[in-house]
């Protein structure tokens, strides 16, 4: 797991929309996020922007946000929303 999930609600609420979406992938499928090399190929973000996305430090841009989107669908439905 990249990082251990909020201890409370209020946390859940201020941590950064992509840490929220892993946080809602890991409940839902039980599984333990981990991007591989092969995330990061497909997805064409790098490793370092990708923990700034984590973090909140930087957002992603729309292109980035579509390949995302089209990843996490695959597990379940996501919105643009869920990452702004």
């Amino acid at each position: 797991m990249l990082s251990s999930a909020p201890a409370t609600p209020l946390e859940a609420a201020l941590s950064p929309p992509l840490q929220r979406l892993i946080d809602r992938f890991e409940t839902q499928t039980t599984l333990c996020f981990k991007p591989s090399r092969r995330f990061y190929q497909r997805t064409g973000i790098n490793r370092l922007r990708f923990a700034q996305f984590l973090r909140g430090q930087k957002h992603p841009d729309s292109r980035e946000i579509k390949t995302l989107i089209h990843f996490f669908n695959q597990f379940f439905p996501v919105k643009a929303e869920d990452l702004l």
